[in-house]
């Protein structure tokens, strides 16, 4: 049996003043968690925040998600990506929709010893209130610039262009890295088509974003743009 709550959990409560940076600011925690307490699906909201602008243009949020959400995970994607890419995988997973907890005890109170506060009383919310808060997180998580992990944004990378699946000048271009996740390359990032490099060119790139396809086992992709950069074909 599935259960869905929400909660308040508070920042660190400053010490004397100026003895250190300022406190991190409450989240809102909304979980969906089996029978025995573990966590499945985590959705958390940094309420001193802003959501990315591009988040903001679908909406009003519901209750208990303002702010800027900072986990949006889902622990059945974990185990297929590490099933499938192995800890590279789960870091970039980590690195996008954030490291959800394993069981909702495992927060309980947060801050320094003597200085704890708990976290707030568990609110249950329907499965749509859930599915909305879910939805928001993971748009925020989708639009949010990333500069962590494996593959932040702006990393460079060497690759080799393996495929234009619909024809050079429509879609876009697949490129094969030297990591086990493929790359994608946009058309508008190149150009007139006959501007298009060759299949079997190769070619440094600038990451842009790694996505993950929810529909197909959480596989990730890199978004890519060539730098300008480009080596020689595979001959």
């Amino acid at each position: 049996m599935l259960h869905r709550f929400r909660r308040r959990t508070p920042g660190e409560r400053p010490g004397a003043a100026g003895a250190g940076p300022p406190a991190p600011a409450d989240t809102l925690d909304w979980f969906e968690t089996d029978s025995a307490g573990a966590v499945l699906r985590q959705a958390s909201f940094a309420t001193d925040l802003d959501p990315p602008a591009r988040a903001r243009e679908h909406g009003p949020r519901q209750a208990g998600t303002h702010g800027a959400a900072t986990v949006a995970a889902s622990r059945a994607e974990l185990t297929a990506l590490c099933e499938d890419f192995g800890p590279l995988g789960v870091r970039l997973y980590r690195a996008v929709y954030g490291v959800p907890l394993v069981s909702t005890a495992q927060v309980t109170t947060v801050g320094p010893v003597g200085n704890r506060q708990p976290a707030s009383a568990e609110v249950p919310v329907t499965a749509e209130e859930f599915e909305r808060a879910w939805s928001i997180a993971r748009r925020d998580r989708h639009f949010a610039p990333c500069d962590r992990g494996p593959l932040p944004d702006g990393a460079r990378l060497t690759g080799t262009v393996v495929a234009a699946p619909w024809g050079i000048g429509v879609t876009g271009l697949f490129v094969e890295l030297p990591l086990p996740v493929p790359g994608f390359v946009d058309m508008g990032h190149l150009g007139a088509a006959e501007n298009w490099p060759a299949i079997g060119t190769a070619a440094e790139f600038e990451v842009l974003a790694v996505r993950f396809d929810a529909e197909r086992r959480a596989r990730p992709q890199v978004r890519l743009r060539p730098t300008g950069g480009r080596g020689s074909g595979r001959g």
